[in-house]
């Protein structure tokens, strides 16, 4: 949110206020904690911590952005310090660095060395002056004797370490940020002992971490959470772009939307075309004037040049006729990416709005080509070879343009480009780059949409759906023709999923590790949840984990998370994940779809079968309806996944039943709002998939038994509202039953075995 107005900047002010009136108190000297720091020319440090407004994020001039983000980790640092169970009488003091090294008390001394000098005055005299490593986000935590006592310097190799140290530091300390909120967050449940002495160093395995999206739905607990949990990789559409930078984060733009913003056919030609009189008073034109018979003039008759009309050859030739119809995701065709006066066109646009518009904020694009779209079939991009080839050869052409800006300095910051390995371009490029492809701006992200999460995508068992993925994604990371960084963006949330409550943690303990021992460095998925997360907290709070350290133990982590967020029902609340795992592994097969490369059928979606009414609605290995279990492809068919919901429920139950204390129960509570619209979602599938055999095999007494099961679940997920928003339009609904997707058959079933036919389905 701004800071400078609404409620968000009321907070920060009673909280100074308060923390201003703690400083007050008398306390001996003895039992302070004085967090120094250095808030440059921002003024007081708490001036400086909630100047961010104030701030250029993106010019070259990096003092005030230390000052300020530096400044609010020591605001979150005295802030956490006085809640530990401790600290309640003891004075919190934030010193300027300029003031010197306070004499007496505990000191904890944040910046690095090129920010607070008194931290470098202490590490130039100590024998020990081995730097955090040369990463962004990079920290060393350590003690320093000082006499009686022991100062402790939170190291960061720039601003954005030193507040990832601090939150090293306070989980260090005990302190755990799992969810969002007050809720999400578990304080220590014993003294805080800041004496003891410690040396820690941590940095970063993946250089991005986080979600991707496109819409402005960060609300400020869930930006802190992402600070806290070291993520850094969110939306430029946030309407708090400052803040967002404040805490680290990389914001990113992009999706399939290049083209139609940045050559946008029905969009005005903005030069004098040659050919066209009317324009006179417009630049010159830069680029050539077809004669080949392309150029018709001015079609719609309105007096003025669209681009299509100006340069149709700029557009893609599909079934011998150039292609101009096209949103921000979808289009008849690909453009022209042979022609580079288009590509010219299309970059220099894309560059200027990096410089002064709607995307001068953006330290990430996410340049893709149309979604699942044909290419141009002209003779010339056919000679440039597959689509793979001829999208990198395009964001080359792109980055080159985007170079010679940064060059010139009217862009001043680094800008990366990721395109997409996605549908038809997931296989690498069968032939060479050219020399001087920019592999340190650009990177290709592949989303391995048709996956199941049945199985680890790199688990050679799963021969039906992930193994053809992950030997697509094997042939980038492995430099072929490509030598340059592959990043993963995941589907844990794919729009059809609609927040359900499926949990990974085995999925994400396998491929995590797995991504990175093959060069991974960018992690996200799309459509994450920003609020009232429930079971989905250890699905956010475990990716944190590991893509921070890959090589974490991932049990030791789950008990860490079991024991200290559900510390009075850790055994009955793990019981019930584990069985919640299980329950929805199969669930991108039961409600998205999954991809069957080598198969006789291409695709296949439980719910898409089930809404055509398919007298074989089973055809997969890894999933049937009765129990089965193949040598490969095991999946839980769908006996399997009732079964384990009703543990699940049993478990559940159990927690709430033994729980005593109140904010674990609100934890419990706020899972099972979740699990249930899950739970409900499933028994109304598995009711529907009965009355549909049962319809098939013409036995409409049983048929009518599951459709009036099916009533009482569809009739309840239509009450269920708030679990099923806060992802995004595409993975949001207006109800539980909406985002099950399967009104189609319930519709049919209803109107053949539910009574008069009348029935309302809204």
């Amino acid at each position: 949110m701004n800071m400078n107005t609404g409620p968000g900047r009321l907070h920060f002010f009673f909280f100074t206020l308060l923390l201003q009136f703690i400083l007050l108190m008398p306390v001996s000297a003895q039992d302070s904690i004085s967090v120094v720091v250095n808030p440059s020319a921002l003024g007081t440090v708490e001036a400086a911590a909630g100047a961010e407004t104030t701030v250029n994020w993106w010019d070259n001039d990096l003092a005030d952005d230390a000052a300020c983000t530096e400044c609010f980790a020591a605001m979150e640092l005295a802030r956490f310090l006085k809640q530990g169970a401790d600290n309640s009488g003891r004075s919190i003091g934030l010193i300027p660095a300029a003031q010197g090294l306070p004499a007496q008390g505990s000191v904890i001394l944040i910046g690095s060395l090129a920010s607070n000098s008194l931290l470098a005055d202490l590490i130039n005299k100590s024998d020990d002056k081995k730097p955090p490593e040369p990463k962004e986000g990079a920290y060393r935590i350590r003690t320093l004797d000082d006499g009686d006592r022991q100062i402790t310097l939170i190291q960061g190799n720039d601003r954005i370490g030193c507040l990832y140290g601090v939150y090293g530091f306070l989980e260090h300390l005990g302190y755990r940020f799992f969810g969002l909120g007050e809720q999400g967050t578990v304080l220590p449940d014993g003294p805080v002992h800041l004496a003891e002495k410690i040396d820690i160093q941590s940095s970063p395995a993946f250089q991005s971490r986080g979600f991707w999206s496109w819409e402005d739905r960060g609300d400020e607990p869930f930006l802190l959470w992402m600070a806290r949990n070291r993520m850094n990789y969110w939306t430029a559409a946030q309407h708090n772009p400052h803040f967002c930078k404040k805490l680290g984060l990389k914001l990113v733009h992009g999706g399939h939307s290049a083209y139609k913003l940045y050559m946008d056919p029905d969009g005005p030609y903005p030069y004098n075309h040659p050919l066209f009189e009317g324009d006179e008073n417009k630049p010159a034109d830069p680029y050539v004037a077809f004669t080949t018979g392309e150029y018709k003039g001015d079609q719609d008759g309105n007096g003025h040049l669209s681009n299509f009309e100006a340069h149709p050859e700029w557009y893609g030739l599909l079934k011998g006729e150039r292609r101009r119809k096209m949103d921000q995701e979808f289009g008849d065709c690909n453009i022209c990416t042979s022609n580079t006066d288009g590509v010219d066109f299309l970059a220099r646009n894309f560059v200027q709005s990096l410089i002064d518009g709607q995307w001068k904020y953006v330290d990430i694009v996410n340049f893709w080509a149309l979604d699942a779209q044909p290419w141009c079939e002209c003779e010339r991009c056919k000679k440039l070879g597959s689509e793979t080839n001829r999208l990198l050869l395009m964001i080359h052409q792109v980055a080159k343009v985007m170079k010679e800006a940064q060059t010139a300095g009217r862009l001043s910051r680094q800008v990366l480009l990721h395109t997409c390995a996605y549908h038809e371009t997931l296989s690498p490029p069968d032939r060479p780059l050219p020399a001087d492809f920019d592999y340190d701006t650009i990177a290709v992200t592949l989303y391995p949409i048709g996956r199941t999460y049945t199985h680890p995508f790199g688990d050679p068992a799963s021969i039906e759906i992930n193994q053809p993925m992950a030997q697509d994604f094997l042939e980038w990371a492995q430099g072929g023709f490509y030598k340059g960084s592959v990043c993963i963006g995941e589907y844990y949330n794919v729009s059809r999923l609609r927040i359900l409550p499926v949990v990974y943690p085995h999925i994400m303990a396998a491929d995590i590790p797995w991504f990175y021992r093959y060069g991974v460095r960018h992690f996200q998925y799309m459509h994450t949840p920003t609020r009232n997360w429930g079971t989905w907290t250890l699905n956010q709070w475990l990716m944190a984990q590991l893509l921070w350290d890959p090589s974490a133990d991932s049990t030791a982590l789950l008990d860490d998370y079991f024991g200290k967020f559900y510390p009075g029902t850790t055994q009955s609340t793990r019981s019930f994940y584990e069985h919640l795992e299980r329950a929805f592994s199969n669930i991108k097969a039961i409600k998205h779809y999954v991809e069957l490369q080598e198969a006789p059928i291409k695709s296949y979606c439980l719910s898409n079968e089930l809404n055509g009414m398919a007298k074989n609605l089973f055809p997969l290995k890894s999933l049937q309806y009765e129990e089965s279990h193949p040598v490969t492809d095991d999946g839980l068919d769908m006996v399997e996944v009732m079964s384990e919901i009703e543990l699940a429920r049993k478990a559940l139950n159990q927690s709430l039943l033994n729980c005593t204390d109140a904010i674990e129960r609100r934890r419990l509570l706020e899972d099972e709002q979740r699990f249930a619209y899950g739970e409900a979602t499933l028994h109304l599938f598995n009711h529907l998939v009965r009355a549909c055999i049962f319809h098939h095999q013409k036995l409409p007494d049983l048929a009518r038994i599951e459709v009036a099961s099916a009533r009482r679940y569809a009739d309840n997920l239509r009450s269920m509202v708030e679990v099923v928003q806060g992802a995004g339009a595409h993975a949001s609904d207006v109800n539980g039953f909406e985002a099950t997707q399967l009104k189609p058959a319930y519709e049919f079933l209803i109107k053949e075995y539910g009574g008069n036919g009348n029935e309302k389905t809204e």
